[in-house]
């Protein structure tokens, strides 16, 4: 009988230990498979904030061009050089346009929009690449979008002006037969304060998108020393 006893109870200890096995196996390929596509994810997002760093470069250059027209136009208001002026918007927009407009900033966002939605920006594992990812996707982006609205109402405000007062200013090159009309608007002193206050702006979200640059730099970063650990 005790025998029996004995058999009956290693037996059930074997399956028991089987169905424990069983289970950490299971278990562990879940887990195996949950990381593979958090590094998968993490890669894609990579390359997605690859072309965001792209994306900003050309930002800051167009933004750069831009400071640089304002400030010469600022500094030689009422002796401005035209052929100086035709140098520094070759290529590009033309002055008037330079001074009034706005330059739209559209990340690319599809990448994470999708893993955001299906939750798996959720399921990733180190908090501080999570803490990061929303950071950068969600509130740093809120005030880059904040001074660029800001820069379009003033946009607005300053073309009506410009439509007002010096209708026959035209955003093309300066010759003999319109130059008159270029005189009399960078003599104009209101045109000048929002020419001012546009290069601020400017600076201001210039400034911006460096420091937002830098800060996705430090994610891609984080994020290849994580995925090229687990290659």
């Amino acid at each position: 009988m005790n025998k029996i006893l004995a058999r009956g109870g290693v037996e059930f200890l074997a399956v028991f230990i089987g169905i424990i096995l069983s289970l950490y196996v299971d278990e562990n390929r879940d887990y195996r498979a949950v990381q593979d596509k958090n590094i998968k994810n993490l890669r894609s997002l990579g390359n997605e904030l690859d072309q965001r760093i792209s994306y900003i470069d050309k930002k800051i250059s167009q933004y750069e061009r831009d400071i640089n027209v304002g400030e010469y136009v600022i500094d030689n208001w009422k002796k401005i050089d035209f052929g100086r002026i035709d140098s520094l918007t070759k290529n590009d927009r033309g002055i008037i346009l330079t001074l009034k407009a706005y330059r739209a900033i559209n990340l690319p966002i599809s990448v994470y929009n999708s893993l955001n939605s299906d939750g798996s920006i959720g399921l990733l594992e180190n908090d501080s690449i999570k803490i990061l990812i929303d950071n950068l996707y969600e509130v740093f982006p809120s005030h880059i979008v904040d001074g660029v609205e800001n820069e379009r109402v003033l946009y607005h405000s300053f073309n009506k002006y410009i439509i007002e007062k010096h209708p026959m200013i035209l955003d093309r090159n300066i010759s003999k037969a319109n130059a008159s009309e270029y005189k009399n608007f960078f003599n104009d002193n209101i045109a000048l304060g929002y020419t001012k206050e546009k290069t601020q702006l400017r600076k201001f979200i210039h400034r911006l998108i460096i420091t937002y640059r830098e800060e996705l730099q430090i994610l891609r970063q984080k994020i290849n020393l994580i995925t090229m650990d687990n290659k």
